[in-house]
This record gives structure tokens, sequence and C-alpha cells, in this order.
């Protein structure tokens, strides 16, 4: 079993500071993973570089989030990221195309391999 060093101080006000700076609001994983400074920092760190990587536009990075939020039917990363990007003045039709765009993939998935495995039946 590794040990983290106790030396290193990990500023957890620091990081939900800068989430609630990004989200507007700490969520829910963040609130927990807080309770493992180790954890949150490994964490966030990863989610930071993608969030300050300024190739795509925050409005963009949130239709992404979103759209794969709705593709894995995960509703509270879709409320969060339905927020941000409002906040970041996306359009109700953009969210909701944003929307349709991921489920769509989701389902285009299925389809495929679906299509596939029946190919491979009805060719027995």
């Amino acid at each position: 079993m590794s040990t983290i060093d106790e030396n290193c101080e990990i500023d957890v006000e620091e990081i939900l500071d800068k989430i609630n700076s990004y989200f507007g609001f700490v969520p829910k994983i963040f609130q927990v993973l807080s309770e493992n400074p180790p954890v949150l920092k490994a964490y966030f760190d990863k989610m930071e570089v993608m969030m300050v990587d300024d190739v795509l536009p925050p409005l963009t990075k949130e239709f992404v989030s979103i759209g794969a939020a709705a593709a894995l039917g995960s509703p509270h990363c879709l409320n969060t990221h339905l927020e941000v990007a409002r906040e970041f003045g996306a359009s109700p039709e953009q969210l909701l195309l944003a929307i349709v765009l991921g489920t769509t993939i989701t389902e285009t998935t299925a389809l495929s391999k679906s299509l596939r495995t029946y190919e491979e039946f009805v060719g027995q």
C-alpha cells in the first residue's frame, strides 16, 4: 500500500473555490471528494487542465459535456453542464441540440452493434 506524503499540504478550500468560480457552485462529486484531499486534487488537476485549455471555447466544452452527459444518461452531470452553458450564454435551442446530438450517438451505437449481430445471425 502506498502512502501519501504527510508534508504535502493540499488546500481543499482553494480547489473548491476554483470549482465554484467555474461552475457557479460546487458539484456533489467535488463535495464528496473533498473528504479525501489527495483524490480531490488528482481529479481536479485533470479537470483543470482541460478547462483552462483554450483550444476549445468554454461554451463548446460545455456543449460536449452536455452531449456526453445526455448519452450516458447522467441527470446530475447534465443539469450541471446545462446550468453552466446557460451562464455562458447558450440558448435553449443550442442546449436541446447538444442533448439530441449526444443521445443520437448513443442510439446509433446501439443500432450499429445490433445490426452487426443481426447480419451475423442471418448470415449463418
